[in-house]
Order: C-alpha cells, then sequence, then structure tokens
C-alpha cells in the first residue's frame, strides 16, 4: 500500500514581489507629493484659482464612480478567496477588471475634453488647466500598470491559481487600488480647494 503524502504547492516567492509594489507605491507617492506641492504653491504665489471643480468634465465623476465601485469588488473577491468560495471570487475579480477598463476608457475621454478644454482659454486659465491635466494624466497612467496587473491577476483566478492559502497577487493589487484611490480623492481635495481659494 502506497503512503499518502499531503500535497506540496509551491509558491512564488511573494516576498520579493511584496517588497517591490511597497517600493512602488512609495516612490509614486512622493512623486505625487511632490506634484501637489507645486500646484499648492502655485496658487499661493498667484493668490487665487482660475480653475473650478465645474471646469473639470462630468465624466471625471462618472470615472470616480468606476474607480470606487471597483475598488469594492477587489476587495470583495480578495474576501471571498480567503473563504474559498473560488465561482464568486472569479465573479467579483472580473467585474472589478470590467469596472477598472470602464475607469480607463472614460478618464482618457474626460482627460481629451480637458485637453480641448484647454485650448480655448485664457493664459492664466490655461496654465491651471494644464497643471490639472498633467495630475490626472499620471494617475491614468499609473492606473494603467495597475490595470495590466489586474489583468494577470484575473488570468490566474480563473486558471485557478488562488485559494485560501494563497491570494497574494489579489492581496497586492487591492492594496494598488486602494492607494490611487486616495490619490484620486487628494485629487479632487486638492481642485476644490484651490477653486475655494
Amino acid at each position: 500500500m502506497l503512503e499518502q503524502r499531503p500535497r506540496l504547492r509551491i509558491y512564488a516567492d511573494s516576498t520579493r514581489t511584496s517588497l517591490l509594489v511597497y517600493i512602488l507605491i512609495a516612490s509614486l507617492s512622493v512623486t505625487f507629493l511632490a506634484i501637489f506641492a507645486a500646484y499648492i504653491i502655485r496658487f499661493i504665489v498667484i493668490g487665487n484659482s482660475t480653475v473650478s471643480l465645474e471646469d473639470l468634465p462630468i465624466l471625471f465623476w462618472w470615472s470616480t464612480g468606476f474607480l470606487f465601485t471597483g475598488s469594492y469588488f477587489l476587495s470583495r473577491a480578495y474576501a471571498l478567496v480567503q473563504r474559498e468560495k473560488q465561482k464568486q471570487f472569479r465573479v467579483a475579480l472580473s467585474i472589478s477588471l470590467f469596472l477598472a477598463a470602464a475607469f480607463c476608457v472614460v478618464q482618457t475621454i474626460g482627460c481629451l475634453q480637458l485637453l480641448d478644454q484647454h485650448w480655448g482659454q485664457p493664459a492664466l486659465q490655461k496654465s491651471s488647466l494644464a497643471t490639472i491635466m498633467v495630475l490626472v494624466t499620471l494617475h491614468v497612467a499609473h492606473f494603467v500598470a495597475g490595470f495590466i496587473a489586474l489583468i494577470f491577476v484575473t488570468i490566474k483566478a480563473h486558471q485557478g491559481r488562488y485559494d485560501h492559502e494563497y491570494a497574494h497577487g489579489v492581496r497586492l493589487a487591492k492594496l494598488y487600488w486602494r492607494f490611487l484611490d486616495i490619490v484620486w480623492i487628494a485629487m479632487v481635495g486638492l481642485f476644490w480647494v484651490a477653486s475655494r481659494s
């Protein structure tokens, strides 16, 4: 009679990946803080803002909804995989991927509208819109990087690579998306404060 051995699962080195994601988030935080500081200093020097929240394309508010709803489903997916609810986990992860794609598309169209609006403004307001556009474009670029990672995680999930013992990729994707949520809230808050100064 053959002796039954416990099944061995070999996982990728998750410590190194975690460290890289934490370093990425830290470096992006420094970048955004520097840009926020430049934005604030600009309005201290000028004395008031020439751009209000009403100047932002309405699509930015739609994309905000997609971002936070996608973040919810990604967190839900992580909770589901921890409880070994594989079917619901894959559905929640797929929904978050769909919402991430919708965010990228809507945000890109919003940026194009902002660019179109930018060219028709006086010089002072034009530079304000340019600053906002740089911030939004950077956010979209970083979101695209997270979107690519989310595609990878979703493919692996549909291949059955995650379970309650190993959901490292899902956890890192959730962490990165939470970071993007915080950055977007900070950006909208910054625009609101600048428009009230």
